[in-house]
């Protein structure tokens, strides 16, 4: 019995301490407050001391341009990375409260996940799309890999570039599949027959690598279903409110039901098309080399662009239909599919061809303003004769929060909730639960120099219920900043104080940025 007890002890005191990672935005240490020269809040020990300082160094040269700032959890438990990042950038204030030129890097191990908030002032710069390629090919193969360490580096070096800055040694990296053999400088002295059948026999293994890629894309998607059931739903007042904040589909061909392996067909026929290239080579022996070559190839890229577009595209636009039938609202599935970027690339890369499947699209989403009963399955229009609650008509009016009801022929109503235009500027007011609180004013008692901290009282309004509600915030002392032999003045910490991370020496804050929405979501 004693022995029972004591495992039950080990197992509550267990599931006490696994809870306790999971890191809030409260809780992440803000090692900013420590000194203006850090750029790297890494709790988990995931980064090396060496690797920290290097990373503090570029990022310290780039100040002026961007502040960027990198954080690295294991844990952040079932809070949406997205949401996190935008809350952590805003509750510390990233960047410049004037330009806001903030960027934060916030990495969530245990959700394979990297996010890459910005805010308005370099958006310009290190846009949605940069974002997206520095994720995909700086740092996503080395996260694949197990090495963050290395995935980090690379994806700081990259941003570093894009800010104009200069990479030091310490986070030049190389990828995990490149090597350097030197065999690109031995194909310039193989003949044109021999890199024909070399060619060939690559083309000819690449479909049986498709078809494996494809099974096992089939099997994720088979295991992550399709969107029917990936909507949150809650009951107010007897309504049902669906979140539509995000979509379940990503708009690949790959994922959803009844997806083929249009990779493993295309290169099928490009092999079909190497051996058509043997037969009119033959039977064209007197024609010159070079030109027959030149003719082959553009017949060759031509048919195959086509083809590969053809295959992409019609998968999308079939499966999208097919998930669109068990979607709650089958206009998001299709401006999911239309908003995708593989798709652009393949209207470009045969705009002959892929310039039907936009249009198509494009219809399918202007058309598509139904909304399906997730009770009857029947079709739901828009509903403009609903009476919203006072607070949500509140929170439709600020654009904090977008509110669309529907009804079906059998009376159900739903209500499709997602973000407005201007859900960063808002939080939840405490007395009536709406969120519609609003900063309107900042007024500094005192400011803040070398010695002493100051004070601020930011006031705030909630457009449903008026209430005024006024903090009180620390401004940080100023402090010297070492990296340009000058001094940099600091601003406010975004509204709350870190006194678990204070110390006896000078410290240092960010300068009250705010996110402007911008960057890019990744995973592994």
């Amino acid at each position: 019995m004693r022995r029972y007890c004591l495992f039950l002890i080990m197992m509550c005191l267990s599931v006490t301490m696994m809870a306790q990672k999971a890191w809030t935005v409260e809780t992440v240490p803000n090692t900013r407050l420590q000194s203006n020269d850090i750029h790297v809040s890494d709790p988990d020990g995931y980064l090396s001391d060496s690797t920290e300082m290097t990373i503090n160094t570029a990022l310290c040269a780039i100040r002026d341009k961007a502040d960027v700032f990198v954080v690295t959890l294991s844990s952040i438990g079932n809070a949406e990375p997205k949401h996190f990042a935008t809350k952590l950038l805003n509750y510390w204030g990233i960047g410049d409260a004037a330009t806001n030129n903030g960027v934060l890097l916030l990495f969530v191990e245990d959700q394979h996940a990297l996010e890459t908030e910005t805010g308005y002032g370099v958006e310009e710069t290190l846009t949605d799309a940069k974002c997206e390629r520095i994720f995909t090919n700086a740092m996503a193969p080395y996260f694949r890999a197990g090495d963050y360490e290395g995935g980090l580096c690379s994806g700081v070096a990259e941003i570093v570039t894009v800010f104009g800055g200069e990479i030091p040694m310490g986070l030049v990296t190389t990828l995990p599949s490149q090597t350097d053999d030197g065999a690109d400088d031995d194909l310039d002295d193989v003949g044109n027959y021999l890199w024909l059948g070399v060619f060939g026999l690559f083309m000819f293994v690449m479909p049986f690598v498709g078809l494996a890629f494809w099974a096992k894309k089939r099997g994720e998607s088979k295991r992550k279903g399709t969107a029917s059931g990936a909507y949150r739903s809650y009951q107010e007042s007897g309504v049902t409110y669906v979140d539509g904040f995000k979509t379940s589909w990503s708009g690949s061909p790959w994922e959803g039901k009844g997806c083929l392996g249009g990779m493993m067909l295309g290169l099928s026929m490009f092999v079909i098309m190497f051996f058509v290239i043997i037969v009119m080579i033959a039977l064209y022996p007197d024609v010159e080399e070079s030109k027959l070559y030149g003719r082959i190839a553009l017949i060759t890229l031509v048919l195959y662009l086509t083809w590969m577009c053809f295959r992409h595209n019609h998968r999308v636009l079939k499966t999208a239909k097919q998930l669109s039938a068990t979607s709650i609202n089958p206009k998001s599935v299709y401006q999911t599919a239309f908003n995708r970027t593989s798709n652009k690339i393949a209207i470009w890369m045969a705009p002959w061809l892929g310039w039907i499947y936009y249009l198509i699209l494009k219809k399918k989403v202007e058309q598509s303003d139904d909304c399906r009963c997730p009770s009857c399955g029947g079709m739901m229009r828009k509903d403009g004769m609903f009476s919203l609650p006072e607070n949500h008509l509140a929170e439709n009016r600020a654009e904090a929060l977008k509110f669309t009801p529907y009804r079906c022929a059998n009376g159900h109503v739903i209500v499709v909730k997602e973000h407005g235009r201007h859900y960063n500027k808002f939080s939840t007011c405490s007395k009536c639960g709406a969120y519609t609180l609003k900063l309107i004013k900042t007024e500094t008692v005192r400011e803040a120099d070398y010695s002493n901290s100051g004070e601020k009282v930011e006031t705030y309004e909630c457009q449903h219920c008026g209430d005024i509600v006024t903090k009180t915030v620390v401004i940080p002392k100023r402090v010297h900043y070492s990296g340009g032999g000058g001094s940099y003045s600091s601003g406010s910490s975004s509204g709350r104080s870190y006194s678990s991370h204070s110390s006896s020496r000078s410290g240092g804050s960010f300068g009250g940025g705010r996110s402007g929405g911008g960057g890019h979501s990744g995973r592994w």
